[in-house]
């Protein structure tokens, strides 16, 4: 006999089972379970998967859904749906990515950040509950109240511009990195405040900025676009390229994750988040920050909706709480979770 950690979504249960025993043994031994079923670790794919043939309970064992030192079981019904997709360093749509990261630049943002986890970023993200339509290109789950930086990354010609909008709100309007010399080819950049108030961009939950229920996607939802600038005068110099971003470029890039579409496929990832610790979030205005950008004259680019680079969807969630986010990232995501037996 042993005993296990067992997760229903977010809810620890502690059981005594032999390993060897049917995982339809340890159901009954679990309370209130029909809305669950056992996750497994795919050691080929290296990504968890939610095993929905319950048929299959009474030939598999205890320990062949053992994931690093737990049990874990996804909601499949009823309640707020899990989340699983593929953690990644950054989203990416075409020539155009962002990484989320805390602001550490800013001194007040350093301070309400102190002791934060960085955002956690999930691409390909499926709901484990197959009746709800919780499908989602990408999402970012903050802590409440963090300070973030867009570190934006997109091929350019002459450079690049980018955007930052929801449907409710614009961050960034238009920012441009601009190459010089140096041109046709990718370059990073780092947002970390609205572009026209030059406060900083801090995440919160919906209910926290009182958005009205039924209205919260308009927030949520944020898009990221790039487009090519083509020519431009700084310094009484004019620097002009109009070289086209290279066929596929975007798989080419350096410390990016890619993905080309949006496939849901079977609900499996590298990365489970119990519906329960995570709300609805959207940024919203803190602080002033110092980041300033430079000036120049604009002399010909793309258009920014017919002609982009890249455009990057992706959907704000907070942790409920500090033991939230614990659970999520040192828990139910810890490190090499390799299957047992």
């Amino acid at each position: 006999m042993k005993k296990y950690d067992v997760y229903l979504s977010n809810v620890l249960q502690v059981v005594e089972i032999d390993p060897q025993a049917t995982l339809y043994e340890l159901r009954q031994k679990l309370k209130e379970v029909d809305e669950f079923n056992f996750m497994y670790y795919n050691d080929f794919a290296e990504t968890k998967s939610v095993l929905n043939d319950r048929s299959l309970e009474s030939e598999r064992t205890v320990e062949q859904v053992v994931i690093g030192e737990i049990i874990q079981m996804a909601r499949v019904s009823g309640g707020k749906t899990d989340l699983v997709g593929m953690k990644a360093d950054y989203l990416y749509d075409r020539d155009a990515g962002v990484k989320v990261t805390l602001n550490t630049v800013d001194e007040n943002a350093k301070k309400a950040n102190a002791g934060k986890f960085q955002p956690l970023m999930i691409t390909d993200v499926q709901p484990t509950n197959p009746n709800t339509n919780a499908f989602y290109d990408n999402v970012v789950i903050c802590e409440k109240g963090s300070v973030i930086n867009f570190n934006v990354a997109s091929w350019g010609s002459a450079g690049f511009g980018c955007s930052i909008k929801s449907s409710k709100q614009t961050i960034i309007d238009s920012i441009y990195s601009c190459y010089g010399n140096n041109q046709d080819r990718n370059a990073n950049m780092d947002l970390r405040r609205y572009e026209k108030s030059k406060n900083t961009i801090v995440i919160d939950s919906t209910e926290n900025l009182d958005i009205p229920s039924g209205e919260e996607i308009y927030y949520q939802k944020v898009t990221l676009k790039t487009w090519r600038l083509t020519s431009y005068e700084k310094d009484n110099k004019t620097y002009s390229s109009n070289t086209q971003a290279p066929l596929k470029q975007a798989n080419k890039a350096a410390s990016m994750n890619s993905t080309s579409g949006f496939d849901p496929g079977e609900t499996e990832g590298d990365t489970y988040v119990p519906g329960g610790d995570i709300d609805n979030a959207a940024p919203s205005e803190g602080e002033p920050s110092d980041q300033s950008f430079g000036k120049f004259y604009i002399k010909s680019e793309d258009d920014r909706d017919s002609k982009v680079l890249g455009a990057v969807v992706f959907y704000f969630f907070v942790f409920k709480d500090k033991e939230a986010a614990n659970r999520v990232i040192n828990i139910l995501n810890s490190p090499d979770p390799h299957a047992i037996g």
